[in-house]
């Protein structure tokens, strides 16, 4: 009767409806990856500029020729005017202006002065890209005027880059050479969004799916039925939470693929690392994952019992997926080993809070931690478990607080 039960739950979860529309944004996350990846390729190749020189000098004539050699120059002249309407014509990203006094104080030891108009489409990360590209030419620049005035390419390098910067980084008394702290934070930032945002929206999606379930049939009058058919209470409740979790991880894996296609536009992964996870740590992490997803599914099915309909249904999901993101925001900003020691607590607590920091602490090689965190996530699910079934053999279910039976279930 279980697996009927269990059955029915699942069919209702995975309707057509649902899943189109999961697809259909999973199918959105992984085009709005490729639309940005193709957007930042297209910024990062043949910048559009003009250059206005106003100096006849020997060095200004170089450093145009030196960008005109690297860029894209809609415009080349003297007449600042005629440049802006060809950028804006050309949607060219700057005008570059050589000031007339340029190569005279070049050559007479002074400090020269270099004017960029910048013309922004926006403050999108393309456009980011774009500014910071010509800014890195105009640095390359500096090196080859430098070259020509000292008549010493060697020397005006070795002037601008003076040493060479080697960086070793210890982590957790993990030594990972040639690599920088920043190198090593980039390869988690990825795991410090995605997996907060995979919980949260298991939850969002399983857990309102679970309660909006169960008000409707309060409202309806059909869990009354359900109630009165012979199988146990601890059944329904039971193929309620599974159901859901069930197709809650279905909906996360279609969900994620887009998700993940959308992110790995934005990040690189640092090769060479060292940072592969072995088989035992995607166990731990998969239980993990799923351990907090049926104490989440549990604490919605509680919040489930006190709504009295289902438009009271939709708030009641809120408090439940807030609370990832407390430990997403510390995850974030501090290791769960450097936390103060109250936040430590109310941090391990959470039971969202072991699947997000489940991937460093593997890398860590902090496998107590992971062990106890699956440990207290496992007796959360069995206790709240407990407790919903106790509620299911009430009259709370049906009559709320005015039921005599209902009063009496705590005192058990």
């Amino acid at each position: 009767m279980f697996g009927r039960l269990l059955k029915k739950e699942i069919k209702e979860l995975l309707n057509l409806g649902t899943i189109v529309s999961v697809v259909v944004m999973a199918v959105l996350y992984a085009s709005l990856g490729n639309v940005f990846k193709s957007a930042v390729e297209k910024s990062t190749a043949g910048q559009k500029v003009a250059i206005v020189r106003e100096d006849t000098g020997t060095i200004a004539k170089l450093a145009e020729k030196t960008l005109s050699d690297v860029v894209n120059v809609v415009y080349a002249g003297s007449d600042l005017k005629e440049a802006e309407e060809t950028v804006k014509k050309e949607k060219a990203s700057a005008i570059i202006v050589i000031p007339e006094d340029f190569s005279q104080s070049l050559e007479s030891g002074e400090k020269a002065r270099l004017e960029i108009v910048w013309y922004l489409r926006g403050t999108g990360l393309s456009e980011a890209v774009s500014t910071g590209m010509i800014s890195s030419l105009i640095e390359s620049l500096k090196v080859q005027l430098a070259s020509f005035v000292l008549n010493d390419p060697k020397k005006a390098q070795l002037l601008f880059n003076p040493f060479e910067v080697v960086q070793h980084t210890y982590l957790k008394g993990k030594l990972f050479e040639n690599h920088s702290p920043k190198e090593i934070m980039n390869v988690f930032y990825s795991q410090n969004i995605t997996i907060p945002i995979l919980i949260m929206m298991l939850i969002v999606m399983s857990g309102s799916s679970l309660i909006t379930s169960l008000a409707l049939e309060k409202e309806n009058k059909t869990l009354e039925t359900l109630l009165t058919m012979p199988v146990k209470r601890e059944h329904i409740a039971l193929a309620k939470i599974v159901g859901s979790a069930i197709g809650g991880l279905i909906f996360a894996g279609i969900y994620m693929a887009g998700f993940y296609s959308y992110l790995n536009s934005l990040t690189q992964d640092v090769q060479g690392m060292g940072l592969n996870f072995k088989t035992v740590d995607f166990l731990l992490m998969g239980l993990s994952l799923f351990l907090s997803i049926l104490a989440g599914l549990s604490l919605c099915m509680l919040l489930g019992m006190m709504a009295k309909n289902e438009s009271s249904a939709q708030l009641l999901t809120f408090p439940i997926s807030i609370l990832a993101l407390v430990p997403m925001i510390a995850n974030m900003i501090m290791d769960f080993s450097n936390l103060p020691g109250i936040l430590k607590v109310i941090v391990f607590l959470i039971p969202f809070s072991h699947p997000i920091m489940s991937p460093k602490l593997t890398f860590y090689g902090e496998y107590g931690l992971i062990l106890s965190g699956i440990l207290y996530l496992l007796i959360f699910s069995v206790v709240t478990t407990i407790f919903v079934f106790r509620i299911f053999n009430s009259d709370y279910i049906v009559l709320g607080w005015q039921g005599e039976k209902s009063l009496k279930f705590f005192s058990r």
